[in-house]
């Protein structure tokens, strides 16, 4: 028997949830990170969701990453809704705001809602910072208009 042929033997094939749980431990950047909820998702197992539902509080490809996995795992697992809800009860912006971004891919009007006016609420908290008011602001989009709808100024 060639070396090959026990490929399959000598290569570990991680499937539990608890072990990859465990792999989250030892991740250093969000690239193993990745890799690891890529598994979690493959796995297709109910335990996976309330994993993935703990990386929520994260930012960055860790926190898109998860969304996209808890998308796919609620496209098909009943606990996937109930769990993001208990999300959306979090202390954690991120947590609540990810959750809520997982209820909206799945069709949750509500959540849909929520994020839309989080979104308003947080265009207006950085515009406030830049010191625009809101009659400020529609007059530079205005004033940058042509009756057409182009911007003045560009070739």
């Amino acid at each position: 028997m060639s070396s090959n042929q026990n490929t399959k033997a000598a290569v570990p094939c991680i499937t539990s949830v608890a072990r990859l749980e465990r792999r989250l431990d030892a991740c250093i950047g969000s690239e193993d990170y990745v890799v690891v909820i890529r598994a979690l998702v493959a796995t297709r197992k109910p335990a996976a969701v309330r994993v993935l539902a703990s990386l929520l509080d994260s930012t960055g490809p860790i926190a898109e990453e998860s969304i996209a996995g808890l998308v796919t795992l609620g496209e098909t697992m009943a606990n996937v809704v109930p769990a993001m809800h208990a999300c959306t009860d979090s202390d954690d912006y991120e947590m609540i705001r990810h959750a809520h971004r997982v209820l909206a891919a799945l069709g949750h009007e509500s959540s849909q809602a929520w994020i839309d006016a989080d979104d308003r609420e947080r265009i207006e908290a950085y515009l406030e910072r830049k010191g625009f008011t809101g009659v400020e602001l529609a007059e530079l989009i205005a004033g940058n208009e042509t009756e057409d709808g182009d911007e003045q100024g560009v070739a």
